[in-house]
């Protein structure tokens, strides 16, 4: 009987191991006639739901916390660590009034039939789920004011609100995994520590950011003609105006192709935008993108408009459409990445260096990229393809900003070496207040007017005389005070001395 028995008792678990799937799934039926399981296979919805959740509704006090600290860049110029609490990694219980609800960070993979019923090639990342009981919760409603907030923070640009918060930040394409503001940048755009499934421990998200690089305005600090400064004005007219653009059938984007000489502030100019239009600045470094990385890059950079996209020294990458980035390397039409595979491990991945194509296409493609204002930089405007945009001379000879291609580029703007008008005005606001060394270079300037210096030289040639000057004064005053307080030593010795006698 005990081995009849046994024998029974395996087979009962035999079936029931056979069938468990369909068991497990119809205890999940009537399960679910109580409770509710949403799956949030999107992770741009994932952070949008935890900010929103944290922001809006009661957290059970009860929960394993995740606390952190990494190196962010703050207002008054230092760089230091930021500690904070991260909401989303863990599960998560919250209050809708009387009622709670379950938020899990899941991250699991479906199987593999629910793979062919989705079509999508590979198994479903299941960033997180939210459980309640049928009837507490919409969760529908719940997550379009989550999508609303997220767009909000990042849409809303001309307001009190937007303006008192700092939108200028730079995001760099492909990301560098040790910069804290590239790697985790959230799929609004903004920097770490303004998303709010981040808790600061110890600064406000007013406190972080890069500093400026000036006191008042940058681009007041720097020293460029008229003919180029005449032309700042139509960048912020741009920005602010997205409704007359629209109402003159004009797309609201804007494209600049900037060449000179190395040191003539073409980067500088572009950060200057950026930081003193309050906008974001998207860096590319197209020596190191493929076609589908530039053009999912250029996609997520649409999220966080208006924005500048900054592509460097583009004659370093393509003379006219030949991609020559990796033209002497070993493997040219290779470049070596990780990528995860379908058990979560890194393996090495290839892809074929970036077509000129394709980077037209992102410029100005059948998908219109408003909101975006380019600047391509170059050293040598002869290996730009005329299909990008180049100068363009009137018929008398003078050349125009206006390009070759606008759409593409708009207007090519020439920074080339500085005039004695600007070196003066340069001079005047580096030396001013050291007289005697202000009048020596005025006097060098009208020695040389023909030395051609970029505005990288000549600033560094006032800035050593100026820091001379500085070093004279600072230890000249402090000898000064030296022999002051010998003297009134000496006086009350003597002081001193005839008393005594």
């Amino acid at each position: 009987m005990d081995f009849k028995n046994l024998i029974m008792g395996g087979a009962f678990l035999g079936v029931l191991a056979s069938c468990w799937e369909q068991i497990k799934a119809v205890g999940w039926r009537f399960v679910g006639l109580l409770i509710r399981r949403i799956e949030i296979p999107s992770e741009a919805a994932h952070q949008a739901l935890i900010a929103y959740l944290v922001t809006h509704y009661k957290v059970y006090k009860n929960y394993d916390r995740l606390y952190g600290a990494d190196f962010e860049h703050m207002r008054d110029g230092r760089y230091g660590l930021v500690s904070y609490e991260q909401f989303g990694n863990r599960s998560l219980m919250f209050w809708n009034g009387w009622f709670p609800f379950l938020f899990n960070n899941s991250q699991e993979k479906k199987t593999k039939s629910n793979q062919q019923e989705n079509n999508s090639g590979g198994p479903t990342k299941i960033f997180s789920t939210i459980t309640f009981l049928r009837g507490t919760l919409d969760f529908e409603k719940l997550l379009r004011s989550a999508c609303d907030e997220s767009n909000r923070l990042t849409w809303e640009v001309n307001n009190a609100e937007e303006q008192a918060k700092n939108r200028f930040v730079i995001h760099h394409f492909p990301t560098r995994e040790e910069n804290h503001d590239d790697w985790d940048t959230g799929s609004n755009g903004l920097p770490w520590f303004r998303q709010r499934y981040y808790r600061l421990l110890a600064h406000t998200p007013e406190q972080l950011g890069k500093a400026p690089t000036h006191d008042g305005s940058a681009i007041g600090n720097l020293i460029f003609p008229k003919r180029v400064t005449d032309l700042i004005r139509e960048i912020e007219l741009w920005r602010n105006n997205r409704d007359w653009y629209r109402s003159k059938g004009i797309p609201w984007k804007r494209g600049w192709m900037l060449y000179g000489p190395p040191g003539t502030g073409k980067t500088a100019l572009a950060r200057a935008f950026a930081e003193d239009l309050n906008m974001p600045i998207y860096v590319f470094n197209l020596a190191q993108m493929g076609n589908a990385e530039l053009t999912k890059a250029w996609t997520e950079m649409q999220v966080n408009v208006p924005c500048i996209a900054l592509i460097e020294d583009i004659d370093n990458v393509f003379h006219g459409r030949e991609n020559v980035s990796r033209k002497n390397s070993p493997m040219p039409f290779f470049m070596q990445q990780k990528k995860d595979d379908d058990s979560g491990n890194s393996r090495p991945m290839s892809f074929s260096p970036l077509t000129f194509d394709t980077l037209l296409n992102c410029l100005d493609g059948v998908e219109r990229s408003d909101g975006i204002f380019t600047i391509i930089t170059t050293n040598d405007i002869s290996k730009i393809d005329p299909a990008m945009g180049q100068p363009r001379k009137l018929p008398d000879g003078t050349q125009e900003f206006i390009s070759t291609r606008p759409g593409r580029i708009d207007k090519a703007v020439e920074l080339t070496y500085m005039e004695n008008e600007d070196k003066k005005r340069m001079a005047a606001r580096i030396l001013g207040e050291y007289e005697q060394a202000h009048l020596e270079m005025l006097a060098f300037i009208e020695r040389y007017p023909d030395l051609l210096e970029t505005p990288a030289q000549f600033q560094e040639r006032c800035g050593q005389v100026a820091l001379a000057c500085f070093w004279k004064q600072k230890h000249g005053d402090e000898l000064l005070l030296l022999d002051r307080e010998r003297e009134d030593n000496r006086n009350g010795w003597h002081e001193s001395a005839v008393s005594g006698s």
